[in-house]
Formats: structure tokens, sequence, C-alpha cells
């Protein structure tokens, strides 16, 4: 995980609601992501074998934080490619993240639930004194 960042999981009635906290945005963006998989699968597992970037860019943070998540998402459905550490940079109205991982292998790294979409629906993103927090659900 992100050094200083934690998550936890919200109650929710069907799906997965998650709470992420962190010292910055783009620091929020990366430990979101590892989060993600965290609740895929024991990312201790994974290798640093390969490394992946991906950007998101949005007329708002929420745009940008919901688009990397989806990209996210989207390297292990469309590439099975499981997610072991991230981090992320900001350019204006961009953010980028950098991961290092490998493609899933059923004989070493059991995937604990599907997780069809990052969903728009209660996501949000905030900064307060302590740092930022960003709400998203995972549709299950």
């Amino acid at each position: 995980m992100t050094p200083g960042a934690r998550y936890r999981l919200l109650p929710h009635t069907a799906d997965l609601r998650v709470e992420v906290r962190c010292a910055d945005f783009p620091g929020l963006c990366a430990a979101s992501v590892e989060t993600l998989f965290s609740l895929l699968t024991d990312r201790r597992t994974v290798r640093r074998a390969a490394r992946r970037t991906f950007s998101a860019a949005g007329a708002t943070r929420e745009e940008r934080f919901h688009g990397i998540l989806r990209k996210a998402l989207l390297l292990f459905a469309l590439d099975r490619f499981l997610v072991r550490d991230a981090g992320a940079t900001m350019e204006l109205d961009v953010v980028t993240v950098t991961v290092t991982g490998e493609p899933a292998d059923p004989a070493r790294h059991a995937v604990y639930r599907e997780i069809k979409a990052v969903t728009a629906h209660g996501l949000a993103v905030s900064a307060g004194p302590s740092g930022w927090t960003g709400r998203f659900v995972l549709d299950v």
C-alpha cells in the first residue's frame, strides 16, 4: 500500500463500498488502485515483473479518479494483469498511474471475487486538513 494510505470497507447492501485515505490526490489514486487489486487477490503473491502506465483526464477530480479506477479494472478484465504496486503523478488535469505486476497465474493467484465495474454512484473525492479521502462502489 502507498505509504501513509489506508482503506476500509463501508457498509453497503450488495456491492463493495470502499473508502481510501492518503496525503495527496495522486497518492489517493495510486492507493485506490492498490486497494482495488487487494480486493481481487493477495497482492503479496504478485511479482513486479512488468510495468504498465495509464492516464485519465477530466474536468473534475471525481472524473479523473473514476477514470483511473475504471482503467485499472480493465487491466485485469482484458489483460488478466494483476497489480502489486502503484504510483501516480498529476499534471494539470491529467492523472498518470504507473503500476508493476504480472499476468494472473491461476496456479499462484487466487482471485477472491469478480468485480464487474467501478460505479459512478456514490463516488466522492474530498480534501481535508488530514489529507484526501476517496469513496467508491465496486459492482461485484
